[in-house]
């Protein structure tokens, strides 16, 4: 009797690790995924289709679980949470990590150096081929690119109406990064670092005076409510936020899911690209219904502002040349160049 009841708590034993085995396969690789945008925001609409059709196409074996509006962190933690393990993919914008992340942040920083978002897809697309150091100077950060997001051209968006580059005097003005402060300050005017959860209010209390911002998420975030003037002036165009994951999370796929996740991420990426426009076309009738004014900026005050600016792309090289990335700099301005036309 007790070799019998031996035989049937092994067999037991046995049965439970293999159900438990089981489980463990059909809930596969779990990954938590903190976003620095709302919901309702186009690239949000991607993610939430990116997941989805990850999970389809892994048959459920891989689910990215997604949290909006800094649910995991702000913004400026991103890099540090994906470091650290406590998050395993964020939607971030490389700008907020200009000395980690110096080749991904200068598409997302550089001001007036873009006009639409086919340029600010083709060059991201061509550097992601291109242009080494990206891979390299992400995996430096223990990280993976997957994809980018886009937004429509930065518009000047202020308080009042403003006539000119005279009229930028004194205004404070919505920054980000190292560049577009300088721009800033070119016209006379003070940057004021913020990130997007405290715009509202700082426009509310005239915090600041002026913030760039595309159409559509001018609308998204109801800014239309404490700010009511759009100046047709670009003052910046490119990618933001970059779908990123850990190398460790990364690992943790197999190579037909790693196909599988870097399939669907390609064409998640044209796909934001043609939502991102749409939204931008469709925001317009929207913010004119909230009373929202638009104004024509003198094209002879846009040159004049440029002409004021520093030389972005050549301190760019320069900065690169004392980390011994020179060439690879000279290499992405290049392309750059091309792609905008400006040779």
């Amino acid at each position: 009797m007790k070799t019998l009841s031996k035989c049937l708590m092994t067999a037991s034993a046995a049965l439970l690790i293999t159900v438990m085995t089981a489980q463990a396969s059909l809930a596969g690789v779990v990954l938590r995924a903190n976003s620095q945008y709302a919901a309702v925001s186009a690239g949000s609409e991607v993610d939430k289709w990116w997941a989805e059709e990850i999970n389809k196409r892994t048959n459920g074996e891989v689910e990215i679980k997604l949290f909006f509006s800094e649910a995991l962190g702000k913004a400026k933690e991103n890099l540090a949470l994906l470091q650290e393990g406590a998050i395993d993919i964020a939607m971030m914008s490389a700008g907020y990590f200009p000395a980690e992340l110096p080749f991904h942040a200068a598409p997302n920083s550089i001001p007036m150096a873009m006009s639409n978002v086919d340029e600010a897809f083709e060059l991201m697309t061509r550097l992601l081929v291109e242009v080494p150091v990206l891979e390299d100077e992400a995996k430096e950060n223990g990280i993976k690119t997957l994809f980018f997001h886009y937004l429509n051209p930065y518009k000047l968006v202020c308080k009042e109406h403003i006539t000119g580059v005279a009229d930028m005097q004194g205004k404070k003005m919505r920054t980000w990064g190292k560049d577009l402060p300088r721009a800033v300050e070119a016209v006379g005017a003070t940057p004021v670092t913020l990130f997007f959860p405290d715009i509202y209010e700082a426009l509310a209390r005239n915090t600041v005076d002026c913030i760039p911002v595309s159409v559509d998420l001018f609308l998204n975030y109801k800014w239309y409510e404490v700010a009511k003037h759009v100046h047709h002036i670009t003052i910046w165009e490119g990618p933001t936020a970059g779908n990123w994951i850990t190398l460790s999370a990364w690992d943790k796929l197999s190579p037909e899911q790693q196909k599988i996740v870097q399939e669907v991420s390609l064409e998640a990426m044209s796909m934001d690209r043609d939502m991102t426009v749409a939204a931008g076309e469709a925001a317009l009738a929207e913010l004119e219904k909230h009373g929202v004014q638009f104004h024509d900026f003198p094209a002879a005050d846009a040159a004049k502002w440029r002409e004021l600016n520093p030389d972005f792309f050549g301190d760019f090289i320069k900065d690169m040349d004392t980390k011994g990335k020179g060439d690879a700099a000279r290499k992405m301005i290049e392309i750059w160049k091309e792609v905008t036309g400006k040779m």
